[in-house]
């Protein structure tokens, strides 16, 4: 094996004269070489040799290309002439064959020592890697940059190859970083600091650092793209940030924060949690860093904890690495950073050493069952409650009947249907101007409560305010959250069979002799007689009617009455498309609370009409609600109407999840449009079976 690749290496004249020819050779060889392992398996079969399994193999043939690489290294030093090409093929379509994890486990580490040695070894790396074919390139560079430890020895193996090669800049400055995203960061340390550590490549990494700036704040971008690849994208804005000049901050800051402007309020603007999130926290990160000295963004956000540390990581331990690369090689620097680790620890571990060595061992009352006294009385009363809410300034009394709500309306359902349409208007309209703890939950839970006692009022009065004007985002979210939350207590069934505590005193039977003997030998043999029988062990369910179906309509019909009308404050089809994704989900949680009923039906058709024309919206959270609503219409459409009163709609249904699954920038909405194709697919075959 040696001898061979070694053979292909040394130019000779006939090789030269005759260059296409020995192309030739090389392709057929390389094809060769790069398929053995297959072709041994296809042939041997269960008789194959170890030897040939792909992980011996590619280990046999990497030891052979570094014995013929030292062996060229030996001729270069003596001044006679070698090509690398057929070593770069070859890496090449091993690489491209799969095999290029193996192939860099082995050779990365022997490499990474012999570059070392002078500057030949970094010649002939370059040119191995650099000189693979166009197709395959692109093989070798991923695996190669996630597998490097040191963003410096990316510069050994590529040396300035990417101010020549037009194909490796595109790689590294445009598709690695903006089309393609890595769970792991390797890559983006590699990359970043392999443009940024040299003065030849600096350019390149101020472009690419502006145009991740550019990317991450352009709405479209942000719209089009999955969430997985605008994290990726944070991640390498935050690397590159650690990696300005405090001359460069000077001169682009103004810039910088220009498109930083823009980008925050795309990032505040989205209807997902977890971008609004993200935007927050990386632009505070990039305020503080362009000018510690100015004003800073602080933005109140309760962001996932690991989310939090791992950006924080990516921007310290880059810069840290970089700032402090020089004076880590000494010893003495060394033995420094050993201390100030140890301080570190003790000064983590001092709370924890203290706690210990506490002498107040006394173990606090429990108060969490203690009720909180308040100077105000409690209404017995619906009315004085509704009073109470209405025109108070106190505080207490206000907290006391708002808490006092919902028990009222459960305890005393009679009479509600008068004042229900009125208190609901004043539960939605009711703020938390004295900062109740609990004021969200407590609200919610009152006028869930009162829609369910009092179906008809609650719903007609509700979907005819959603429409209105002077109403804000978040009341007409808390109409649709009351609505479904409603539709599924009412589609509950209740048990009305109560459980009969047992009695604390119980009662002492009078000691009567009984009238024979017989009557206590039954009763004992009773008590001891196992019966195994197969019948019920327990009683059937009583059948209970179901509350939500003859409401259902009322709760469903009037949401999608005015769902086209754009008013100067609410444009649910426009840039308020955080209530069109509320309500959709909303309407497919009331269409399966409707399971079963008469009017399920008529409702699927509805609400497949209403999401068609909503289903290429530009929002992906909007597109996981249509999809959600997508799965509830399968579930409770009668399996008889797929296949005859609405096949065409099924059909084209499926046609438009396929398309999803293969196209849609979103994962969660490839995930969930496969849930739906399962769903729907798994239903057809049941009616087939039919």
């Amino acid at each position: 094996m040696e001898y061979l690749v070694l053979s292909q290496c040394q130019i000779g004249v006939k090789e030269s004269q005759n260059k296409y020819k020995s192309h030739l050779v090389w392709d057929e060889l390389v094809l060769s070489l790069s398929s053995f392992p297959d072709k041994m398996g296809g042939k041997l079969q269960n008789q194959n040799s170890e030897l040939f399994y792909p992980n011996q193999y590619i280990g046999i043939i990497c030891k052979s290309i570094l014995n013929v690489l030292k062996d060229v290294h030996t001729e270069l030093k003596n001044n006679i002439s070698c090509s690398l090409e057929f070593i770069s093929r070859l890496i090449g379509k091993l690489c491209l064959t799969g095999y290029a994890d193996l192939l860099w486990n082995y050779m990365i580490p022997v490499l990474s020592v012999y570059i070392k040695e002078d500057y030949l070894w970094c010649r002939i790396c370059e040119r191995i890697v650099t000189g693979v074919p166009d197709k395959s390139i692109e093989s070798v560079l991923v695996p190669l940059l996630q597998k490097i430890s040191w963003f410096k020895l990316v510069a050994k193996f590529l040396g300035d190859c990417i101010l020549t090669n037009k194909k490796v800049q595109y790689l590294l400055c445009t598709k690695l970083l903006f089309h393609r995203y890595f769970e792991e960061t390797k890559l983006l340390e590699n990359i970043i600091g392999y443009l940024a550590s040299s003065h030849t490549r600096r350019h390149l990494y101020l472009e690419v650092m502006r145009n991740l700036l550019n990317v991450w704040g352009d709405s479209s971008a942000i719209k089009h793209t999955s969430y997985s690849q605008h994290y990726f994208i944070s991640r390498a804005l935050m690397i590159s940030l650690a990696y300005l000049t405090e001359k460069e901050k000077v001169i682009l800051k103004d810039e910088y924060i220009r498109i930083l402007m823009k980008a925050v309020e795309c990032h505040i603007g989205s209807p997902d949690y977890k971008l609004r999130s993200l935007g927050m926290v990386v632009a505070e990160t990039i305020t503080s860093t362009l000018d510690p000295t100015g004003p800073k963004l602080q933005f109140e956000v309760l962001c996932d904890v690991k989310f939090l540390s791992v950006l924080e990581i990516f921007y310290r331990e880059i810069k840290e690495e970089s700032k402090n690369e020089s004076i880590i090689k000494t010893e003495e620097t060394r033995e420094n950073i050993k201390e100030e680790k140890q301080h570190e620890e003790l000064d983590r571990l001092s709370p924890m050493i203290c706690y210990l060595y506490s002498d107040d061992d006394l173990e606090p009352y429990d108060m969490s069952n203690d009720v909180k006294t308040s100077k105000a009385k409690t209404p017995k009363y619906i009315r004085d409650c509704m009073e109470g809410l209405i025109g108070s300034e106190d505080g207490d009394k206000v907290e006391s009947c708002l808490f006092s709500a919902e028990s009222l309306i459960r305890r005393s359902p009679d009479g509600l249907q008068e004042i229900a349409g009125e208190f609901s208007k004043i539960l939605l309209h009711l703020q938390d101007n004295f900062c109740t703890p609990g004021f969200i939950a407590v609200r919610f839970g009152a006028m869930v409560a009162l829609a369910v006692h009092c179906p008809v009022e609650v719903s007609e009065y509700l979907t005819s305010q959603f429409y209105e004007k002077n109403y804000n985002l978040r009341q007409r979210m808390d109409i649709l959250e009351v609505l479904s939350a409603a539709a599924q207590e009412l589609a509950k069934p209740v048990d009305k069979s109560k459980v009969k505590e047992k009695p604390k005193v119980e009662e002492i039977k009078p000691n009567l002799d009984p009238e024979s003997w017989r009557e206590i030998v039954d009763k004992r043999i009773e008590s001891k007689t196992r019966r195994f029988i197969k019948g019920r062990s327990k009683p059937e369910p009583v059948a209970v009617a179901n509350r939500f179906a003859p409401v259902a309509g009322n709760f469903f019909f009037p949401l999608l009455r005015f769902f086209d009308r754009k008013e100067s404050s609410f444009d649910l089809l426009g840039e308020d498309c955080v209530v069109l994704r509320k309500m959709v989900f909303s309407l497919g949680i009331i269409l399966y609370s409707a399971i079963h009923i008469p009017l399920a039906q008529q409702m699927c058709r509805t609400l497949l009409e209403f999401i068609w024309a909503i289903r290429f919206h530009t929002d992906s959270s909007v597109r996981q609600a249509i999809l959600f609503s997508t799965s509830m219409i399968i579930l409770v459409l009668p399996s008889y109407c797929i296949m005859s009163e609405l096949q065409g709609e099924m059909m084209e249904t499926k046609s438009w999840l396929e398309d999803i699954v293969d196209k849609d920038p979103d994962t969660e909405c490839k995930k969930m449009a496969l849930q739906a194709l399962v769903l729907l697919q798994n239903t057809i075959k049941q009616v087939r079976l039919l």
